[in-house]
C-alpha cells in the first residue's frame, strides 16, 4: 500500500507510521517543518503545508491519513482548511481518506438533534473553538459523496501515552458513555490502540463515508 500521512510528526501520526513501517507500506510523510530528534524510518518526508498541497503531491496513494490537528485558537483552524483542502484535490478519485475526528461531533440522542459538544460538563467555553473547527470539517466531509472517506473519532480519554490494550472496538456515530459526567467507563483508548485500529482500517473496504468511533473499554485510574 502507498500511503500519505499528514501531521506524521504528532505523537499519533508517528505511531501511525510505525505500524505501517511493519506492514511495509510505503509511505509519505507530511509536515510543515522537520523534527531532527524524530525519527520516521523509511518513510518518504514531504516539508509542506497541508494547505498548500497540489494534485500532483496526492497522486498515486490508496490512501491518506490526516492526523492534523490543532490545540489552539490561531492553530485550530488548519483541522478544517487542511480538510477542504485534501478533499477538494482527492474528489471522484478511488484514494481512500481517513480523518482523524473529535469526540465533540458524537451524537447524544436518538433523532441525533444534540452532540457531545453542547455539555459544557464535556465541553465549557474555553473549548468551543476546537469543537468548531471539528464540526466544520465533518460538515464539509458529509457532502462528498464520490470520495471514500471515513472519520475516525476517539473517545473522550484518548491517552497518548495510556497502556495499550491490544485490542478495540467499532461503533457508529453515537455517543455511548456516561452523560452525566466524565467516569472514563466505556470511553478510553490509547493512540497505541488507536492507530492499530486506523491501519485495520486502511488493510480493507469498510466504513466507507461513515463516522466511527473506535474504543478500547475503561479508562486506567491513573489516568482519569
Amino acid at each position: 500500500m502507498k500511503l500519505m500521512i499528514l501531521g506524521a510528526y504528532g505523537k499519533l501520526g508517528q505511531q501511525i507510521s510505525r505500524l505501517a513501517a511493519q506492514q511495509n507500506w510505503q509511505l509519505t510523510a507530511v509536515a510543515h517543518k522537520e523534527h531532527p530528534t524524530i525519527a520516521l524510518g523509511s518513510a518518504t518526508l514531504l516539508l509542506k503545508d497541508v494547505r498548500k498541497l497540489t494534485f500532483n503531491d496526492v497522486q498515486g496513494f490508496d490512501a491518506v491519513v490526516d492526523a492534523t490537528g490543532g490545540w489552539q485558537p490561531k492553530t485550530a483552524p488548519i483541522i478544517y482548511q487542511g480538510l477542504a483542502k485534501i478533499v477538494q484535490l482527492l474528489n471522484k478519485s478511488q484514494t481512500r481518506y481517513l480523518k482523524v475526528g473529535g469526540a465533540n461531533t458524537l451524537f447524544i440522542n436518538r433523532d441525533h438533534s444534540q452532540q457531545l459538544q453542547n455539555l459544557a460538563s464535556y465541553y465549557p467555553a474555553k473549548f468551543h473553538f476546537l469543537c468548531e473547527a471539528r464540526q466544520q470539517a465533518l460538515t464539509l466531509l458529509r457532502t462528498y459523496s464520490a470520495i471514500n472517506w471515513t472519520y475516525v473519532t476517539p473517545p473522550i480519554n484518548f491517552i497518548s501515552d495510556g497502556p495499550a490494550t491490544g485490542h478495540y472496538q467499532v461503533t457508529g456515530e453515537e455517543f455511548h458513555a456516561n452523560l452525566r459526567g466524565d467516569d472514563g467507563l466505556n470511553d478510553y483508548i490509547s493512540y497505541a490502540d488507536f492507530a492499530q485500529g486506523i491501519i485495520d482500517i486502511l488493510a480493507k473496504p469498510q466504513y466507507l463515508r461513515q463516522q466511527i468511533t473506535l474504543t478500547s473499554g475503561n479508562c486506567p485510574t491513573n489516568f482519569k
